[in-house]
């Protein structure tokens, strides 16, 4: 894979509408010994069960406490990607689940336990770039040793909001706007992202949504919300009889 094309772990407004007017198509993943139906929004296909490779890429660049699952990414970019004519598959989902708890499945009320901290202590959390450089170069020295050479430095992060998504999920989401230099492969450049980032509870799991999209545009973070409420709703309607 090329450098600087799926750094971290369109006419799309009437996709999305399509998704929710419809049923979508979906993917089967197991969680343990559950199975979930995981929503291909139209125009928006699974393209980590397409590309080894690229659910290689975006597995090395999941948080180390989760387990990647798959992601997926907007179809017309997603072709021209493979082709080697884009640069980025912007605006794209992946998602990982936490491993199971050790105290057993997630409450209901732990789960808002959760979202409360996460609300009381985020800002301060990512106000800390320095622990964040430093992870994000343990991470890199995990791919060095797979033969990769990604580097990120001068790595910035800051919260731009917390949202809801009207859902029969639980969940909470927050956006979080990311700044670094990238180097891989003998080229360098400046990369600015959106990550509106979702935790759900799914039957005492937690998965973790991230619909990442780049920084331009007069209203960053609109996109993301809208592609994150879409699929949170089809996630739901695919999943009414099994959570």
């Amino acid at each position: 894979m090329s450098a600087l094309k799926f750094v971290f772990s369109a006419a799309f407004a009437a996709s999305l509408n399509t998704a929710v007017a419809a049923d979508p198509a979906y993917i089967d993943k197991s969680l343990g010994a559950q199975t979930v139906r995981l929503p291909m929004l139209a125009g928006f296909p699974a393209a980590c069960e397409e590309s080894t490779s690229l659910a290689e890429r975006a597995a090395s660049l999941a948080p180390r406490s989760s387990n990647f699952v798959t992601c997926f990414a907007p179809t017309n970019k997603w072709r021209l990607f493979q082709e080697g004519k884009a640069a980025d598959l912007y605006p794209y989902l992946t998602l990982t689940v936490d491993p199971p708890h050790p105290n057993g499945p997630f409450t209901a009320r732990e789960f808002q336990q959760l979202r409360q901290a996460t609300r009381a202590r985020l800002d301060d959390l990512l106000t800390k770039s320095e622990a964040a450089q430093m992870n994000l170069q343990a991470q890199d020295a995990r791919i060095a040793e797979r033969g990769g050479d990604l580097k990120r430095e001068n790595y910035r992060q800051k919260l731009s909001g917390f949202f809801d998504v009207p859902s029969k999920l639980e969940s909470f989401s927050f956006l979080v706007s990311r700044s670094a230099k990238v180097s891989e492969a003998g080229a360098s450049t400046a990369i600015c992202e959106i990550n509106a980032a979702t935790t759900i509870l799914y039957s005492g799991r937690l998965l973790r949504v991230s619909v990442i999209d780049d920084c331009s545009g007069a209203r960053p973070g609109v996109r993301a919300r809208a592609i994150t409420a879409a699929w949170l709703n089809a996630l739901s309607d695919l999943n009414a009889e099994r959570k």
